[in-house]
């Protein structure tokens, strides 16, 4: 027996076939048959459909037959948009007679002119003569400007202003101020007969004694009468010159 060498051990020998291959068909036939059995076996039936017919329709006319249709009636009326949106063909009297003026034609800023330079003098203009010898002249000294005396005055408010008596008595101060004091007011009550019944201190001058004589003097006034049962009023006084300085001597 002839040993076979090492080189033609490692060659197989693979059987050759020849003419076409009918295993390959029958497993695509076979895999065919398998889909359509399967599909004839696991068939998924759909149920019917059902559908609910609609209704019949609901229609109510509006009349004028009850009270609730005819108040949604007026509220139709007034919300009908077409009577807001028509456009009114009444023309105002005199709207075409109207002039047109244009907003230019009234001058609102005055146009600014051009600027003045100032002209430049070398040397100093000439004087009068005359008003050189009159500078010369030795002029008196004026006397010093004396002001008149004021007097203190009492002053009534709206009120009371038409009922004052004419003339009004002066204020006669016993008691005079040292230092300079502020007006007082006083609010006043007037009867219909025009007798002060009231006299009430608002705000002091700060200095009593002169409280007290004001107010006293307010209480002497006679006004006019009225209708009115009582006319409240104020009153301010305000001092004048005669009420600062040292206290007057008695005679």
């Amino acid at each position: 027996m002839k040993t076979p060498a090492p080189a033609d051990r490692l060659i197989f020998a693979w059987p050759r076939r020849e003419g076409f291959p009918f295993i390959l068909f029958g497993c695509v036939a076979a895999s065919l048959f398998a889909h359509a059995a399967t599909f004839f076996l696991f068939q998924v039936a759909d149920p019917l459909g059902t559908s609910i017919p609609p209704s019949a329709p609901q229609v109510s006319v509006l009349t004028q037959s009850s009270p609730e249709a005819i108040a949604l009636l007026h509220w139709i009326d007034a919300q009908d948009p077409a009577l807001v949106a028509a456009a009114s063909a009444v023309t105002p009297p005199g709207l075409l007679d109207l002039p047109y003026r244009p907003s230019y034609a009234t001058m609102r800023t005055a146009p600014l002119g051009p600027v003045e330079l100032p002209v430049a003098v070398p040397f100093p203009a000439a004087r009068d003569p005359l008003a050189i010898i009159a500078s010369a002249e030795v002029k008196a000294v004026a006397p010093p400007a004396v002001s008149a005396p004021q007097p203190t005055s009492v002053r009534f408010a709206a009120a009371l202003a038409s009922r004052v008596p004419e003339p009004l008595p002066p204020l006669v101060l016993k008691v005079r101020a040292t230092a300079p004091v502020e007006p007082a007011s006083y609010l006043v009550g007037v009867n219909n007969r025009g007798a002060v019944r009231f006299v009430f201190l608002q705000n002091s001058c700060g200095q009593p004694a002169l409280d007290e004589q004001a107010a006293a003097h307010l209480q002497t006034l006679a006004f006019a009468p009225n209708d009115a049962p009582i006319t409240w009023a104020s009153a301010t006084v305000t001092w004048g010159d005669d009420a600062y300085g040292g206290n007057p001597k008695s005679p």
